[in-house]
């Protein structure tokens, strides 16, 4: 299980920075969520991605990494990590590949559950063994057949409708578009979580968006709904949402 944090700005900026004075308490979860951090951050090269198996909380380049680079689209993961799988480096989120990135929080099982739907080619980009990278390559596959965003809403609706899972809560972004998906089963929360463990929210301002998982400060955030999909436009700065 994990926290997971996005944003996108109009101009380019350090994800604390655009959090504000809160973004403490959410790296204080990390202590809990110990397994692993990582940021991607959105660049004309495609995803930038730094990622460890250390704790956010104990990680010296944690603090280096986050409060130095910028960009106008970011995601931050705190890993806790499922029970039989390994707390390593490959298996650290984000997952990416382009412009393309992805953070998830929950489990798809059986774990493997998803390669047979997964392109061949694809599924040789795998390089840990967590149900999260499966999830990320089999997002790639429906983004291959047709575009991203119509990729990612396939992606999440096969899922909710043909697999286990406790949940499929993520967020995406590319050079267009952030997206939010809440969807998660409310009978499969962890034993050490509270009520609201699944729940994210999000914050708009003239500046662009953030949203992120529950569990610190969120006064004034918005409620996105489980199963919902948020969708930012980066060109635009539109959002709108929709039913998975």
């Amino acid at each position: 299980m994990c926290r997971l944090m996005a944003f996108a700005s109009l101009t380019e900026t350090t994800l604390p920075s655009f959090v504000g004075k809160e973004f403490p308490e959410f790296v204080e979860l990390s202590k809990a969520h110990r397994d692993g951090w990582g940021l991607a951050l959105a660049s004309r090269e495609g995803a930038r991605v730094t990622k460890t198996s250390q704790s956010a909380a104990e990680s010296p380049s944690f603090t280096d990494t986050v409060f130095s680079q910028t960009s106008s689209a970011g995601l931050l993961h705190f890993r806790w990590a499922s029970p039989g799988l390994e707390v390593t480096d490959k298996n650290s989120h984000p997952f990416h590949y382009g412009d393309i990135a992805m953070i998830h929080n929950g489990a798809v099982t059986p774990y493997e559950s998803l390669i047979p739907r997964i392109d061949s080619e694809l599924l040789t980009l795998r390089n840990g063994d967590t149900d999260s990278e499966l999830y990320f390559l089999f997002v790639l596959t429906m983004i291959h057949r047709s575009n991203f965003l119509d990729g990612v809403r396939a992606a999440i609706r096969t899922i909710k409708s043909e697999f286990d899972y406790s949940s499929i809560n993520s967020m995406f972004f590319n050079n267009d578009y952030l997206v939010v998906v809440s969807e998660h089963n409310l009978n499969r929360i962890p034993a050490e979580g509270k009520e609201d463990y699944y729940e994210l929210r999000y914050r708009l301002t003239d500046e662009g968006i953030v949203a992120a998982s529950s569990g610190w400060k969120q006064d004034g955030w918005k409620l996105l709904e489980n199963h919902q999909l948020l969708i930012y436009d980066r060109k635009n700065k539109s959002h709108t949402l929709e039913s998975i």
